[in-house]
């Protein structure tokens, strides 16, 4: 979809916004919105300090428009709802309760625009904030490799590339895997994401037992096809061992070198439909799922949180956790894997 089309459907839904917020009381739609920002930001401080950024006011009048002595515009009312993921709908009364608002980010990573490079710096904004919260937890069941472990494995990043170009990209031509050619933009903010991960005080990872199967059927379809050639699978097969080498490392220690900081692995006894993930600090709370490969489904809903946040962590409790104490299951687990990739 193009710039302009977005913006035009994003300006129809405004003016519908527009004309429930007519018919309703000011003051509901005020209390509404300031209990929403707050649920969003608890802590005062760090409130206003983003909204004084995103706004473009000074501090009094952040203080004024929190207070109800000045109304806040309607250009500051969306501005707020697209950086903080606060449904318009749900400020008019118009949200289902049984919906909850999530927001589809779509990163062209082949040839990403500025509005790319923008989307994928505010998620690592929310992880550097998280950098000196001693709460700061994620948590991420996965089945497809995660994106932050692969940016040192050339061959690994440009296949997922080539998948999400030919199921998802806006060409009819198929692309040829050695075609694909990474933005190093956008690699150098997926490095940033990768850095700034290292500094969450605990980060779980669930692993479909299959994980390593899919990515292999997906190289032999592609294979058939044409889409990648012999030589290059040898080089993806390369770069799986020593990906699957370094993760059982790290698995085994427990923690990341650089920080200190915790991280473990999890082998679930169940297979996934899609990746989940969900982030928290002292400040928000953060869940995702994620689509189209590369692509992920957000959302800053407390609600939403508390649904994804009680699955997952049911999930690790009927998991096997194979870091650190479980050398048996993770000895296991990683001669099986290796095996699996041995069959490319």
């Amino acid at each position: 979809m193009s710039i302009g089309r977005k913006a035009s459907l994003f300006l129809l839904f405004l003016s519908t916004a527009i004309l429930k917020i007519d018919v309703m009381s000011k003051d509901l739609i005020y209390e509404t919105l300031i209990s929403a920002i707050r649920e969003k930001i608890p802590h005062k401080a760090t409130l206003t300090n983003a909204l004084v950024d995103l706004l473009c006011i000074e501090r009094e009048a952040v203080y004024r428009r929190m207070r109800g002595d000045v109304a806040f515009s309607f250009t500051e009312i969306a501005a707020i709802s697209n950086k903080f993921g606060i449904s318009l709908d749900s400020l008019v009364g118009g949200c289902a309760t049984k919906s909850r608002p999530y927001q589809l980010s779509l990163v062209e990573y082949v040839d990403p625009i500025e509005d790319d490079f923008k989307m994928w710096g505010m998620y690592n904004e929310r992880l550097r904030e998280a950098r000196n919260d001693p709460f700061s937890n994620s948590v991420e069941c996965m089945n497809v490799l995660p994106t932050t472990f692969l940016l040192d494995y050339e061959y690994i990043t440009r296949f997922y590339l080539c998948k999400w170009y030919n199921q998802y990209g806006h060409s009819d031509k198929a692309v040829h895997f050695k075609e694909i050619e990474p933005s190093e933009k956008l690699l150098e903010v997926q490095r940033e994401t990768a850095i700034a991960a290292k500094y969450l005080r605990k980060t779980s990872y669930v692993m479909d037992p299959l994980i390593f199967q899919y990515t292999v059927n997906d190289i032999f379809y592609c294979r058939s096809i044409h889409l990648i050639d012999e030589e290059s699978v040898r080089l993806l097969k390369q770069d799986l061992l020593c990906f699957l080498d370094n993760m059982e490392v790290l698995a085994a220690r427990g923690m990341y070198r650089e920080t200190g900081n915790p991280i473990l692995f999890y082998i679930s006894n169940i297979n996934f439909d899609a990746s989940y993930s969900y982030l928290e600090t002292q400040n928000y709370r953060l869940s995702i799922i994620r689509a189209f490969i590369l692509n992920t489904v957000v959302s800053l809903d407390l609600k939403a949180y508390e649904i994804v946040r009680h699955w997952l962590q049911s999930l690790l409790k009927s998991s096997t956790m194979i870091s650190v104490s479980g050398e048996q299951q993770r000895i296991l687990f990683f001669e099986k894997q290796r095996k699996i990739i041995d069959s490319l």
